[in-house]
């Protein structure tokens, strides 16, 4: 029994350890993106929220790490900032609100970098914006 006591302790420990800090990046180009770090059952989890975006679009998350130089987004003055190692899908409602939930790897250190694409292809013709960014450092 002592020794069970001991693990939980030891994984009690290593868990209040985990400190997570997040920092914006780049500028806006039609659509703002924030963060916050939560606590789920599951563990733990990053939920990003776009506002100010095109409505009814579709929202691409791109995560990964700093691109070596801003990509230039087609037919747009925006840039991707991210080097993107991984996306989501989803698409914005009609005020331009989207969200994702990421869970986040228990590794530390960590670092992630996270923007939003949105595209919106209409009959007037296709519309490419980007959000800022959002660093995730966990330690």
């Amino acid at each position: 029994m002592r020794d069970l006591a001991l693990v939980a302790a030891l994984f009690a420990a290593t868990a209040e350890a985990q400190v997570y800090s997040m920092t914006d990046f780049g500028r806006q180009c039609g659509g703002d993106l924030t963060g916050q770090v939560v606590q789920t059952p599951q563990g733990v989890t990053m939920r990003l929220g776009v506002s100010n975006a095109i409505p009814n679009a579709v929202a691409v998350l791109v995560l990964g790490s700093r691109a070596p130089a801003p990509i230039a987004l087609p037919n747009s003055a925006c840039l991707l900032l991210v080097d993107p190692r991984a996306t989501m899908l989803t698409q914005t409602n009609g005020l331009g609100m989207a969200s994702f939930a990421v869970p986040v790897p228990s590794v530390l250190p960590l670092h992630l970098l996270f923007q939003v694409v949105v595209a919106d292809f209409s009959a007037a013709g296709r519309t490419v914006t980007s959000t800022d960014g959002v660093m995730l450092r966990g330690r």
